[in-house]
């Protein structure tokens, strides 16, 4: 005597295929979501141990900004230190000075000696009033070690220490001196000042928010900065968590179809065991609990094997990848307690999804037979109108309200939700539209392809309903893909165009110290260099103001050779005196209502005079457009206002072919200017290359498993759907069909489906990416048409090739022998 149980695992045998595949599309698929959220996990623990490298124990920064012109005073300083939750404080004084006499604005810190303010400024030497700690970018600039005198603000300093730049973080120009010394040199209205700002290292299971406004009473003006909530922290997770949290989403609605469509060949096996139970007695109530212990039972089965897959993956593979893949270092831990939730919640929600299975299997009749060519009714009545209007308001209200708000995680949230439930509401539109548009296209589907064409379009919508699980799974494949591909293209194609901006010609050479001995003269020693086609400067940016609308106005202004950007195309056509000319852009032009000849009065900052001085009148000689230049006004060199500005050659651009030569010959510039610094395109790019390479490369992988199981389930689904059908194509071969006829019926059934599915996920994947740009309207997308072909094509010829097999195996077999079975 069996009891239920019993029973549900000795039925398991007529269908051992589906179960293990079904166990197998778990395990995939929880495997796939823990990894992630894993990664999400180890992402932040990451990122807070790198924020805690870069800002050492300061957990918040509590003081003015510099144009505020305020400081903290002495008794405002004792009132934040004293705070509740505050366990230390450190004042800092922030200003900028002059190096040598040469470098001038140099971040400038007057610290403490305790260890907060050691931790954030990662220095460790005790500073004392004629000590300094400077920068490695200093101390190479002007050849300076421990021990050694350098002047700021044109006084003699001994170097204390020298800071290395942080990894992964570009060396800057910073001094670090004591506090007393940098208050001298500050014009404070108050004497008993304590600081710009000050350092706050916050108590155990203090709340921010709570201190922040605490000392906000202190004073309303403050600005009180939390170290893990800066915009730039994030704005990089928010864009990590946001991918991976849709991708997950998106993988588990694959698995959750191809579950579907499995469960549906398992239960079809399975459906006349169950109706001999039927017909022995057995209760719809207790044929539904076998099929709900057969659930749990797979269900259970897969999230625990997904869950151990993910652990060896985790501890295994991935530092195998990112010693083979030359990935950045990332943690590799395993949060036990968030896998466990991730597969909690997995098991709730495969069992809420496939309770329908359940239902159906409790609606089985002893001797009950299916109709399998009936289409159910596909009206539009007005209760679905009604409901689809208002979830359209819904979404569209939704979306509104995002773009208008700021660009925050709030937004981001509002858009993925509107997004979601535009594409709901396509995906459920789409088989109204389809079967309209498949009754329109009937007869000329006849007439050009044949009746096998006809017959198989005929049939057509009710196969596709019956067989959504295979639909919906090609569709959110399609999903995945477009929306994976076009994040990652659009990333990478503004990643070059962001380098061809920083790289106008393949070698830049760059004047740190803006040495005034490095001249426009030094342009013609660099072209006269064999593997050199030309070269030109820039000057570095200065400030101009115009009297316009009877008003003086201020932009930013530049000098290059504009006969050199006119003969080259980097600029349009000049016509006029490029001595007493000038160039504006077009916004600029557009902006003030100016045109070419219109003339200007200009103005600059006399360093003797300490004031503005007017200078002879120019003629706007030119436009340029915002791909030309992002300056609003440039000058050639040899402009009066050029010369009587003093303006110094910041960058030099070099046209080679040969860039591995060319930077090895000019290595004579270091001779006479030991600051230059030399960059090339080609190795910048490569090493963009190879971040993005090793990004694409972890979607690359997802997107293999998700498309080979996809597509295995597609075809396993379709195999046995004709395999089910032989009686009916063995009565269609009695009345006429010939064997080509079947394998024509057959391939136009199989692609009907997949192409439905491609097309509609093609459809609602560039909805889905188009309305989630929104989060960045800034951004344009640009889709992988490539990809996309390339995996419709693989998914369209497999299918091709395994139905034709099937079509002819079929259409090979005796009459006899198919009507018999």
């Amino acid at each position: 005597m069996f009891n239920l149980k019993a029973i549900a695992f000795k039925l398991f045998r007529a269908a051992k295929a589906q179960v293990m595949t079904s166990i197998s599309i778990i395990a995939i698929t929880i495997c796939l979501i823990t990894t992630m959220g894993v990664y999400i996990w180890n992402a932040k623990a990451q990122m807070d141990a790198e924020m805690h490298a870069l800002f050492g124990d300061a957990e918040m920064t509590v003081g003015f900004n510099p144009e505020q012109q305020k400081w903290i005073t002495a008794e405002q300083y004792n009132s934040i230190a004293s705070t509740e939750g505050i366990s230390e404080a450190s004042p800092v004084f922030l200003t900028h000075t002059t190096i040598e006499g040469i470098l001038p604005t140099v971040y400038t810190i007057g610290a403490e000696n305790d260890d907060l303010v050691k931790s954030r400024y990662h220095f460790e030497s005790d500073l004392g009033n004629n000590e300094v700690i400077i920068s490695a970018k200093i101390a190479s600039l002007f050849s300076k070690s421990v021990g050694d005198t350098i002047d700021v603000e044109y006084t003699p300093f001994i170097i204390k220490e020298i800071l290395d730049p942080l990894p992964g973080v570009p060396d800057v120009e910073l001094v670090i001196l004591s506090n007393a010394t940098v208050k001298q040199w500050v014009d404070l209205p108050d004497t008993s000042a304590a600081g710009l700002f000050s350092l706050l290292k916050l108590q155990e299971d203090a709340l921010p928010s709570l201190i922040s406004n605490a000392l906000i009473q202190v004073d309303d003006e403050f600005r009180i900065d939390i170290t893990n909530e800066y915009d730039f922290v994030k704005a990089n997770f928010q864009a990590l968590a946001i991918f991976m949290i849709v991708l997950s989403t998106f993988v588990f609605i694959v698995a959750a179809v191809l579950l579907l469509s499995t469960f549906q060949l398992m239960f079809f096996k399975l459906r006349e065991q169950l109706m001999v139970l039927r017909a022995l007695g057995a209760t719809a109530k207790q044929v539904g609990k076998i099929v709900q212990i057969q659930l749990s039972a797979i269900i259970g089965s897969g999230v625990i094997a997904g869950i151990l897959l993910s652990m060896v993956v985790i501890h295994q593979w991935l530092p195998f990848l990112i010693r083979k893949m030359r990935l950045p270092e990332a943690h590799t831990e395993f949060p036990f307690g968030l896998a466990i939730s991730i597969a909690v919640i997995a098991f709730v929600l495969l069992q809420v999804i496939m309770q329908w299975q359940v239902q159906k299997s409790m609606q089985l009749l002893p001797m009950q037979i299916e109709e399998e060519n009936h289409e159910p009714s596909s009206r539009l009545t007005k209760v679905k109108l009604y409901v689809l209007g208002l979830i359209s308001a819904c979404a569209l209200l939704i979306l509104f309200s995002s773009v208008f708000e700021e660009n925050d995680g709030k937004s981001a949230l509002q858009t993925v939700i509107g997004s979601l439930l535009i594409c709901v509401l396509v995906l459920y539109m789409m088989p109204f539209l389809f079967s309209r548009l498949l009754k329109l296209i009937l007869q000329p589907v006849r007439i050009l392809f044949g009746k096998e064409a006809y017959l198989a379009c005929n049939q057509l919508m009710p196969q596709v309903r019956r067989n959504m699980p295979i639909v919906l799974s090609i569709i959110g494949l399609m999903v995945i893909l477009i929306f994976g591909t076009a994040l990652f293209k659009t990333i990478h194609h503004n990643e070059k165009a962001y380098i061809d901006f920083l790289y106008e010609t393949p070698v830049v050479i760059h004047n740190d110290l803006l040495d005034p001995t490095l001249t426009t003269e030094i342009t013609r020693d660099i072209e006269a260099l064999p593997t050199v086609e030309y070269a030109y400067a820039r000057s570095d940016y200065h400030y101009l103001e115009l009297h316009l609308e009877n008003l003086w106005q201020g932009a930013d202004y530049q000098a290059i050779d504009v006969k050199k950007f006119v003969e080259k195309g980097k600029i349009r056509e000049i016509h006029g005196d490029i001595e007493n000319g000038v160039i504006v852009s077009e916004k600029f032009a557009e902006d003030h209502s100016l045109s070419i000849g219109d003339v200007l009065q200009p103005a600059i900052y006399n360093l003797d005079w300490q004031s503005k001085e007017e200078v002879e009148p120019v003629k706007i000689i030119g436009t340029i457009s915002s791909s030309e230049s992002d300056t609003p006004i440039l000058f050639d060199w040899s402009a009066p206002i050029a010369i009587n500005a003093h303006l110094m050659v910041d960058e030099i651009m070099v046209q080679t072919a040969e860039i591995e030569q060319t930077m090895a010959a000019l290595q004579f510039l270091h001779e006479q200017w030991p600051a230059l610094t030399f960059s090339d395109y080609e190795t910048f790019t490569a090493q963009s290359d190879q971040l993005f390479f090793q990004r694409w490369s972890l979607f690359a992988g997802v997107m293999f498993i998700l498309i080979t199981a996809t597509c295995l389930g597609v075809i396993q689904t379709l195999l046995h759907t004709i395999y089910g059908k032989r009686n009916d194509y063995a009565v269609q071969r009695l009345i006429g069909l010939t064997p080509n006829g079947l394998v024509k019926l057959i391939l136009t059934q199989v692609l009907s489906f997949v192409l439905y599915g491609l097309a509609v996920g093609t459809i609602l994947g560039v909805i889905f990416t188009q309305l989630l740009a929104l989060i960045d309207t800034d951004t344009a997308i640009v889709f992988d048409y490539k990809t996309i072909l390339f995996v419709t094509c693989f998914f369209l010829l497999a299918v091709c090739l395994i139905f034709t097999l099937q079509g002819r195996w079929i259409s090979r077999r005796t009459l006899g022998s198919e009507l018999g079975e």
